[in-house]
């Protein structure tokens, strides 16, 4: 066979494969994503990207801030198997490897979109989407990418860490006018697993008593498992908020889903439930660098649904 010589293009490409992995393995943007917005402040005109609306977009013009750049920032984690799959069918409680896989996927992405809206001296970053990957079984891995826009504002000094928020333009606006400032995105996550019991068995298939339960009844080990969930979740949630020094979190948003875990003992057919709670907010406290207005003037909105104007 001839020998083969790898060519210039092929090591180069190699080279930079090693490169984008060891930074990823410290919790850093990859070098392309690096040059991308180096290139970007090196344009001289005032190129930028954004999600922002129209509307958005002009009121940033109007209210003294100005977007800057999409940023965003993704990681995929590994659940451990052996972690996964230790009480699986065994007994009701948390399945905390898969809970910490989530938070710590979603604080990976966090900080990338973080790292590059510091390169591009930003603020902040409003708007922040988050795309939460559902769990995959086969490969026992969870996905998350945070999608923002980096914005800076004139006259306010810089940031050492950028915020990040799920606010809209006019959200951010109106917090700000009110003397009001993101701390950051908040976050609670929780995976339940309900192993059924004798008497949920007996009632969710017709068993002796299910048969025989002529009222309506709460099926109270469901009940039960998904306020621990809940209560979990919510308590990370505030854990969160009180780490950045936070007057609390406004705009939180909760999913769930439940999962219809089917399996076989003995030839006999089990069905379980695996509960996802996920809570996501945004953090904010009073600011520093704005003296909070005396005077309550009330601020206008116009309702989409009715296209009627209401006063808050």
């Amino acid at each position: 066979m001839p020998f083969w010589k790898e060519s210039t293009e092929d090591k180069q490409r190699k080279e930079n494969n090693e490169a984008s992995q060891r930074a990823l393995e410290e919790g850093q943007i990859p070098p392309i994503a690096r040059h991308r917005i180096a290139m970007q402040q090196k344009e001289t005109s005032r190129f930028f990207t954004s999600d922002l609306s129209s509307n958005e977009h002009l009121l940033t013009r109007e209210a003294g801030y100005e977007p800057i750049g999409l940023v965003m920032g993704s990681a995929f984690y590994k659940v451990s198997f052996w972690g996964y799959y230790n009480s699986y069918y065994l007994s009701s409680g948390e399945l905390s490897v898969l809970s910490q896989a989530q938070m710590a996927a979603r604080s990976l992405a966090l900080n990338r979109l973080q790292q590059e809206a510091s390169l591009l001296g930003a603020h902040g970053v409003i708007g922040v989407r988050l795309k939460i990957g559902q769990y995959d079984r086969n490969t026992r891995s969870v996905e998350f990418t945070a999608i923002g826009t980096a914005i800076r504002i004139t006259q306010r000094p810089p940031e050492k860490i950028p915020f990040t928020s799920a606010l809209s333009g006019q959200e951010f606006w109106q917090l700000y006018q009110a003397g009001y400032y993101p701390r950051g995105l908040v976050f609670g996550a929780c995976s339940y697993y309900i192993h059924t019991d004798w008497n949920t068995r007996n009632i969710t298939s017709g068993g002796l008593f299910g048969m025989f339960a002529f009222q309506n009844q709460e099926i109270a080990q469901y009940t039960n498992g998904f306020l621990k969930a809940r209560h979990l979740a919510m308590s990370r949630l505030s854990n969160d908020t009180q780490k950045l020094g936070a007057d609390g979190a406004i705009g939180t948003k909760i999913e769930m889903e439940i999962e219809d875990i089917e399996y076989e003992v003995n030839e006999t057919t089990y069905r379980d439930l695996l509960i996802h709670f996920l809570a996501l907010g945004t953090a904010i406290a009073s600011d520093h660098h704005v003296d909070k207005p005396t005077a309550k003037s009330p601020l206008l909105y116009l309702d989409l649904a009715t296209g009627k104007t209401n006063r808050i």
